[in-house]
């Protein structure tokens, strides 16, 4: 699947970096289920995923994730919560997949396609930081 290859040469903007050894999610709210959608609508949808991570209680911290050529970015959010929780959290905002680091390691997680979790190697080798 075309999407999925994707998503699989992702790369992380970051303000800040998190701990190797915590674990978290990056889950996005923007473009469901694959379909590009305007700006106005993903801004509507990041906003409500922020709230729903307000109202859940979990800390999570901005990040975009984009092509390596910067020529595709959707703004994210890095989520400290459980991968269960990652998931329908995804789910809830019809979207096609999550990441998911566990030690330092990507794996990109199905949520709504059919397709197996992939290991894609550590996540800090995909982290860009930017300046504050």
């Amino acid at each position: 699947m075309e999407l999925w290859d994707c998503y699989k040469r992702s790369i992380f903007l970051c303000h800040q970096r998190l701990a190797e050894h915590v674990n978290f999610a990056i889950i996005s709210a923007q473009n469901p289920a694959g379909l590009v959608t305007s700006n106005v609508s993903n801004q509507l949808l990041d906003k409500k995923l922020q709230a729903h991570l307000l109202q859940i209680g979990v800390p999570y911290r901005s990040v975009i994730g984009a092509a390596p050529d910067l020529s595709v970015q959707e703004k994210s959010w890095m989520v400290l919560c459980d991968k269960a929780q990652a998931v329908a959290t995804a789910r809830l905002f019809a979207q096609n997949a999550i990441f998911w680091i566990e030690q330092n390691q990507l794996f990109l997680v199905p949520v709504l396609l059919n397709l197996p979790e992939e290991n894609l190697g550590l996540f800090h080798s995909r982290m860009v930081l930017l300046p504050s």
